[in-house]
């Protein structure tokens, strides 16, 4: 199994839209993608940042995802004022 992280920041205005944006639009269109186990998504109202953590059945749907994964993340930003200021991948090594 693989993850994909998106690490966000803005004001809490910025963060209200984005948890909508998330909510409306990114969560359902993550959940249909090929190889998806799942999805997180974290804010942190005090500290003004979020965070999104999808999980994929394998390197390869993870790998298959990345365009759509970041025309996704272009089109939060526009829609939410949001910045992204991190992304990651990761090997998940134990699940519970």
């Amino acid at each position: 199994m693989f993850a994909r992280t998106s690490t966000w920041s803005g004001s809490a205005a910025a963060l209200e839209a984005w948890a909508g944006h998330v909510t409306g639009q990114v969560a359902p269109m993550v959940k249909g993608l090929p190889g998806n186990a799942g999805a997180v998504f974290l804010i942190d109202r005090d500290a003004g940042t979020a965070l999104t953590l999808t999980l994929w059945d394998s390197q390869e749907a993870a790998l298959a995802s990345d365009q759509t994964a970041e025309r996704s993340r272009e089109a939060t930003v526009a829609a939410t004022g949001v910045e992204l200021t991190g992304r990651g991948r990761y090997e998940v090594v134990a699940r519970s």
